[in-house]
């Protein structure tokens, strides 16, 4: 999406949200002495994030697959591989192989590759990034974007088949829970597939739920309406009190239920499928915690726009805008540390100052990449003032 183009304020900060907790956790998982109760959110990150974009989803500007093909790939394939390979060509392993042991461990479709040589390592990244669908080392969280460009593909297709039926929206559900199941059995079987084809299983669950969902929310913009009937609908639509108590209990009791039935797993992964003990456990504290985020950003879209929230929504909405840019370069910020300056990082009370170097290289890198390197994000160039804006 163009950033010309009207956006969603509520759903901007839910994603941006999203994307910060994403943050938080990989700070989290690079250093043991940094305890922020991350992994208590495993089970709603990603599935959160997926949700929300198959509400976004539409073909309204796209009336065949060749067009939707095109756009997809120019805004999310491409950027995918070009930073893969940038963040690659950064690692700094390739410049010290010594330091490879500090690295991640890298896994290719349950394959543990011996590496002995920097040309390995190569190798492998490249496999990472072309035949398992996970990006580099250099550039981790990047597998998020090849994933979603696969699911929309998919959707897309599967949404022309379901219009032909008498019943689409009945059909986008058996769909949705049939791929779910596909997704949980290839992980009880420990089946790892080409281009992450097991994940894209389990993503599509929760990408077509989203989309299911639009009609659920009332929200005339997620349906497509023209910004002027969409506020006109805004005013005859508007909450009454009554209606965001309701929106209020529901929050609180969602959140509570998720508390309740969440287990934290240290090697709960949807990037890896790999989807814990429980298939109701994983199932329902996902829904909990998406009914719990989206109703708690609905009830926020209706604060007064004081001056403090308006400076938090605008820097949710802004790492929201820049999210291929703060993945990729958080990632590989937090990856020199810990290969090269683990030992002076990972102490207590030390480590914690992490979060403000990644925070500090972030605010760096946006307006490089968006302002000079904007190519490779597949976006038009903007100036560095309107890449660093946090106001709506």
């Amino acid at each position: 999406m163009s950033d010309k183009t009207a956006r969603i304020g509520w759903i901007d900060e839910f994603k941006g949200f999203v994307l910060l907790l994403v943050c938080l956790f990989h700070i989290e998982q690079s250093f043991a002495n940094v305890n922020m109760g991350m992994l208590h959110l495993s089970a709603l990150r990603m599935s959160a994030f997926f949700f929300i974009s198959g509400m976004l989803f539409s073909t309204r500007r796209f009336p065949n697959f060749k067009d939707y093909l095109i756009h997809k790939t120019r805004v999310l394939l491409v950027p995918y591989i070009l930073l893969s390979l940038q963040f690659l060509a950064l690692d700094p392993v390739l410049y010290h192989f010594d330091w490879f042991p500090r690295a991640p461990r890298m896994t290719v479709m349950n394959i543990c590759p011996e590496i002995t040589t920097v040309w390995d390592y190569i190798y492998w990244n490249l496999a990472k990034i072309f035949v398992a669908g996970k990006s580099s080392i250099g550039s981790g969280p990047l597998w998020f974007v090849f994933t979603l460009y696969s699911v929309s593909l998919m959707f897309y297709g599967l949404q022309k088949v379901a219009g032909r039926i008498t019943a689409p929206r009945i059909a986008n559900t058996i769909i949705a829970i049939a791929s779910l199941a596909g997704g949980w059995l290839l992980y009880k079987n420990h089946i790892r597939l080409p281009l992450g084809i097991e994940r894209d299983l389990t993503v599509l669950f929760f990408f077509a739920c989203g989309w299911l969902c639009k009609g659920v929310l009332k929200d005339p913009r997620l349906r497509g309406d023209d910004r002027k009937k969409a506020g006109m609908s805004k005013k005859k639509a508007k909450l009454t009190g009554k209606k965001n108590v309701i929106l209020a209990v529901a929050t609180i009791v969602a959140f509570v239920t998720y508390a309740f039935i969440e287990v934290p797993d240290p090697y709960f992964s949807i990037m890896n499928n790999d989807l814990g003990k429980s298939f109701i456990g994983f199932l329902a504290s996902s829904i909990f915690g998406i009914t719990g985020l989206i109703a708690t950003f609905m009830l926020a879209d209706k604060l007064p726009s004081l001056a403090p929230i308006r400076i938090v929504k605008g820097i949710l909405q802004n790492i929201s805008r820049n999210a291929l840019v703060i993945l990729a370069v958080h990632w590989w910020i937090l990856l020199v540390l810990r290969i090269i300056f683990k030992k002076e990082m990972d102490r207590p009370g030390i480590a914690y100052l992490s979060a403000l170097i990644v925070t500090a290289g972030v605010i760096v890198a946006i307006p490089i990449f968006r302002c000079k390197l904007y190519k490779l994000l597949g976006k038009e160039k903007v100036s560095v003032r309107e890449s660093l804006r946090i106001r709506g």
